[in-house]
C-alpha cells in the first residue's frame, strides 16, 4: 500500500495491561500485523508503556473511566470519539476497527458519517445477548451493525446471535481468538513447577478467569467433597480476581472444602504457562445466565491450557464448543448438572491416560489452527 491510502485505526477501550479475553484477542490480532500500516487507540493503563515498547506500531493512550454505569459508558465512547477524530485529521485513516460495540462502536459509526471512513465491528456475545433486546441499547446497536461495512465474530456462537440480529451472512467475518504460541514453545519441568507451587502430592484441578458468576467457580467447589470420596488428595487451585472472590470463599467454608481450595489472586501472563504444566486439568464450566446477557463467546484459557498439554473440562455454552472439541482436547459437561460434573472430574482425575490424550491433542489442534499470526493474516485480509 502507499502512504497516501492510509492507515487502519484500532480504537478500543480493553486492551493490555488490562486483563481479560477481549483485551488478550485484540493483542494477539493488532500486535502480528504491520506496524507502519496501523494505529492503536486505546486506555491508558499503569504498565502500559512496556506493552506499548513491543510494538511495532504508533500506539495512542487515553484516560478513560472506569465502571460499568450508563454515564460511565457515555463518557468513554464520548472521549474514544473526540480522539479517534482527532487521528483521523492528523493523519489519512482508510478504515476503523472497533473492538467494542458501544464505546468504540459509536466512534466508528460518528466517524463514518461525519468523515466517510468505513468502519468494522467485534462482536464477542455477550454483548449482542445483554442489549439487543433493551431500549435504547437494542435499536443504537442495530444501527451500528447495519452502517458497519463488516462485522468480525469471534465464534460460531458469536456469528449465530449476529444472524439473529439481522445481520446477513455475507457481512460476517469469523476470527477466531488465538494464542502467541511462543509463549508456550519452552519446557517446563512438570515435578518442579509442582514443588514450587506445593502440589507434589495434590490431584489439581486449575481455573484462570475473571471472579465473577457465569465463570462456574462455584461449581467446582461444590463439586469436590464428593469428588474427594473417589479422588482424596484433590485440590482446586483459583487464578484470578473479581467481585465474586467473597462469595466463594465463603462458599468453600460452607461446604467443608477450604482446605481444598487455593485462592492464587491476579496471575501474572508470564507464569501462566507454568501453572497450567503443573495442574492435572483445567477447569472452567461457564455457564449462560440470559436475564444479564453473561454468556462464554469463546474462551481463550481453554486454548492456553491444550497449548501447555493440559487437558481441559469445559461448560457445553456459549462460544466454548467452538474452543473445545468434546473428547478430543477436553470434555464438555452440561454446567447445570451437578451430578454430571462430579463424575467427569472424578473421571478425568483417575484416567492419567485420558488425560495424556486429551492433553497432547489438544496442543496439536492448537498448533495447527490457533496460531496468532495466522489469524492476523485472515483478518488483514478480509477487513482493510
Amino acid at each position: 500500500m502507499t502512504e497516501e491510502e492510509g492507515k487502519l485505526l484500532l480504537i478500543s477501550s480493553d486492551f493490555p495491561p488490562i486483563s481479560g479475553g477481549q483485551s488478550r484477542y485484540l493483542y494477539d490480532l493488532w500486535s502480528c500485523l504491520p506496524g507502519d500500516e496501523v494505529v492503536l487507540l486505546v486506555p491508558e493503563e499503569l504498565g502500559a508503556e512496556e506493552i506499548d515498547g513491543a510494538l511495532d506500531c504508533r500506539v495512542v493512550r487515553l484516560p478513560l473511566p472506569l465502571g460499568e454505569g450508563r454515564l460511565t459508558k457515555i463518557v468513554k465512547a464520548f472521549r474514544l470519539l473526540w480522539a479517534a477524530w482527532k487521528i483521523c485529521r492528523q493523519q489519512p485513516i482508510r478504515a476503523i476497527h472497533c473492538g467494542q460495540m458501544f464505546s468504540g462502536g459509536f466512534a466508528g459509526y460518528a466517524c463514518q458519517r461525519l468523515l466517510g471512513i468505513p468502519y468494522y465491528l467485534y462482536a464477542y456475545g455477550a454483548d449482542l445477548l445483554e442489549f439487543r433486546d433493551r431500549f435504547p441499547w437494542g435499536p443504537i446497536l442495530k444501527q451500528f451493525l447495519r452502517r458497519a461495512s463488516r462485522i468480525v465474530a469471534i465464534s460460531d456462537f458469536t456469528r449465530r446471535a449476529l444472524l439473529e440480529c439481522g445481520v446477513r451472512e455475507e457481512r460476517i467475518e469469523l476470527v477466531y481468538p488465538a494464542i502467541d504460541l511462543d509463549r508456550f514453545a519452552g519446557e517446563v519441568e512438570t515435578a518442579q513447577v509442582r514443588r514450587d507451587w506445593g502440589w507434589e502430592d495434590k490431584a489439581v484441578i486449575l481455573s484462570v478467569a475473571r471472579l465473577v458468576e457465569r465463570k462456574g467457580q462455584d461449581t467446582i467447589i461444590r463439586a469436590l467433597t464428593r469428588v474427594a470420596e473417589r479422588v482424596p488428595q484433590v485440590h482446586y487451585a483459583i487464578g484470578g480476581s473479581g467481585p465474586y472472590r467473597e462469595r466463594l470463599e465463603a462458599l468453600a467454608v460452607e461446604e467443608g472444602v477450604e482446605e481444598r481450595v487455593e485462592f492464587l489472586g491476579f496471575v501474572d501472563e508470564e507464569i501462566l504457562p507454568e501453572l497450567y504444566v503443573g495442574a492435572d486439568l483445567f477447569s472452567m464450566v461457564s455457564r449462560e445466565i440470559p436475564e444479564v446477557g453473561e454468556v462464554e463467546g469463546f474462551g481463550i484459557v481453554y486454548l492456553e491450557a491444550n497449548a501447555a498439554g493440559t487437558p481441559v473440562l469445559a461448560g457445553r455454552s456459549g462460544g466454548v464448543e467452538d474452543a473445545v472439541v468434546d473428547g478430543e482436547t477436553g470434555l464438555l459437561v452440561d454446567p447445570e448438572d451437578a451430578d454430571e460434573v462430579v463424575e467427569t472430574l472424578i473421571r478425568l482425575l483417575q484416567d492419567e491416560e485420558l488425560r495424556s490424550r486429551l492433553g497432547t491433542q489438544g496442543r496439536e489442534r492448537v498448533n495447527r489452527d490457533f496460531d496468532r499470526r495466522r489469524q492476523a493474516v485472515h483478518l488483514w485480509d478480509a477487513c482493510r
